[in-house]
C-alpha cells in the first residue's frame, strides 16, 4: 500500500534527524519574528535588504490592488497580462541592460519554463555541482543531456565540453551560491562560451540587490571590475528572482529579444499558468526603483557582514563569502540541531541546513544577514555562537 510505504519513510526520516518543520510567524517587527509566542531575531531570511517592509513598496501594492483587484484571473496570453506586468518587464530591461524581460510567479518556475523551452533531447547542459536544485530539475525535464561539473572547477568544465558534438549548448549556474555565499566566476564562463559556442544561464537569485554599484547583480558586479564587456550579455540568459533583496515574489527572465520571445511562445509553465497578481509587479516595480538608487542599504549591509565575519572566533567554520550568506560548517547534523536549538532558546532564529540540500557531513548553520539588523544584532549572534562553538 502507498501509505505505509510513505509511512515508513516519514519514519525513516525522523530516525535521522532529516524531518523537517515549518515555523509559523505570526508577526513581524523589523528583524524580529513572533513564533509560537516568542520573539526571535530573525537570520534565516533571504529579505537582504529589508524591503520587505519597506513602506513606498506596500503603498505601491496597495494602490495597484484598488486599481487592478486581487488577481489577474487568466494566463499571460488570454487575459492575465496587466499594465503593471508589462511596465515591469520594460523598465527591468533597461536596468539590467538587456533586450527584454519575461515576469515568472516564481524563480522555480522561470528556470523551468526557460530551460524546458531552450532544451531538448538534442542539446547538453553542463552544470555546477551545487547549482540549485531548480536548475537540475529544469535539466530534466528538458531531456537534454545533462553533465555536472566540480563546484567552481572551470577546467574541469572545459574537459567536458571541449570533445562534446553536440552543438546547443548550454552553461548553467548559479551567480551566488545559496548554501555557501560564494559566487562564480562569470568571466571565465563567458570566455568559454564563446570558445566553445555555448550560451551561459545564469541564476542570481540571491545576487540581485547585493551585487554590483548599482546592486544589479553579478554582471555588474564583475562589469564593474572591468573583468567582462557590455558585449558578454550577448551569451548570457539572465534570471532573478523577487522575493529576496527584491522583498515581493516572482522572477524575471532576462536575454536578447528572440530568446524571450521564444520562450513566450513555448515555455508551458508560461503559457498554461494564470498570471500573478498585477500588484505583485507593481511592487516590484517600487522596489526595483529604490535598490537602482539607495546604495546605503548595500553600504550597509556589507559593514554588517565584516562585523560578522570578524566577530566569530572559529574561523575554520566559515565559507569564503563576501555575500550576505555567512554559513557556519558544524559538519555534525545532531550537533548542528542542537546548536540551532540553543541559538532559539536564547532569542535567535538560526536555521540548519542538512541532507540531501547540502552533501552529507556538511550539515551548517546558514546565517543570512540583512540591512535590517544592528550591529548591536550581529554583535549579539556571534558572541553566542562563540560561546556554542568555540575554536
Amino acid at each position: 500500500m502507498l501509505i505505509d510505504e510513505i509511512s515508513a519513510e516519514l519514519e525513516q526520516l525522523r530516525n535521522t534527524e532529516l524531518f523537517r518543520s515549518r515555523n509559523n510567524i505570526e508577526a513581524v517587527n523589523k528583524s524580529r519574528v513572533l513564533v509560537d509566542g516568542n520573539w526571535l531575531l530573525n537570520f534565516s531570511s533571504n529579505d537582504y535588504l529589508g524591503i520587505s517592509q519597506n513602506k513606498i513598496v506596500k503603498s505601491s501594492i496597495i494602490n495597484s490592488i484598488r486599481k487592478y483587484g486581487n488577481g489577474s484571473g487568466a494566463s499571460h496570453l488570454l487575459s492575465g497580462h496587466f499594465d503593471p506586468h508589462n511596465t515591469l518587464e520594460i523598465e527591468a530591461a533597461k536596468m539590467i541592460r538587456m533586450e527584454k524581460c519575461l515576469f515568472f510567479s516564481t524563480g522555480y518556475m522561470a528556470n523551468l519554463a526557460a530551460v524546458g523551452a531552450l532544451c531538448n533531447r538534442n542539446s547538453i547542459i553542463f552544470s555546477d555541482k551545487l547549482n540549485h536544485a531548480s536548475l537540475n530539475e529544469a535539466a530534466t525535464l528538458s531531456r537534454a543531456k545533462l553533465v555536472r561539473y566540480h563546484h567552481l572547477d572551470l577546467n574541469h568544465l572545459e574537459k567536458l565540453i571541449k570533445n562534446n558534438l553536440i552543438k546547443r549548448k548550454l552553461i548553467v549556474t548559479d551567480g551566488v551560491f545559496s548554501m555557501d555565499g560564494d559566487i562564480a566566476d562569470i568571466p571565465g564562463l563567458v570566455y568559454l562560451c564563446k570558445k566553445y559556442d555555448a550560451t551561459l544561464y545564469i541564476d542570481d537569485a540571491h545576487g540581485y540587490g547585493v551585487l554590483g554599484n548599482s546592486g544589479q547583480g553579478i554582471i555588474e558586479y564583475y562589469e564593474d571590475k572591468g573583468l567582462i564587456s557590455k558585449e558578454s550579455r550577448e551569451v548570457i540568459i539572465y534570471m532573478f528572482t523577487l522575493g529576496k533583496s527584491i522583498g515581493v515574489s516572482g522572477a524575471l527572465l532576462c536575454g536578447k529579444r528572440e530568446i524571450i520571445e521564444y520562450c513566450v511562445q513555448k515555455s508551458k509553465p508560461y503559457i498554461y499558468t494564470t498570471a500573478a497578481a498585477p500588484y505583485i509587479a507593481s511592487g516590484v516595480i517600487s522596489s526595483m526603483s529604490l535598490i537602482g538608487k539607495d546604495i546605503k542599504l548595500r553600504g550597509k549591509l556589507k559593514l554588517l557582514i565584516k562585523l560578522f565575519r570578524s566577530k566569530i572566533i572559529n574561523k575554520s567554520a566559515l565559507t569564503d563569502s563576501q555575500t550576505p550568506i555567512q554559513p557556519i560548517i558544524i559538519n555534525d547534523l545532531k550537533k548542528a540541531l542542537s546548536v540551532s536549538s540553543q541559538l532559539r532558546i536564547l532569542g535567535f532564529l538560526v536555521p540548519v541546513i542538512r541532507p540531501p540540500t547540502v552533501p552529507a557531513g556538511t550539515s551548517r548553520l546558514r546565517i543570512s544577514i540583512s540591512a535590517l539588523h544592528s550591529k548591536k544584532d550581529i554583535i549579539d549572534l556571534t558572541s553566542v555562537i562563540n560561546s556554542l562553538l568555540p575554536e
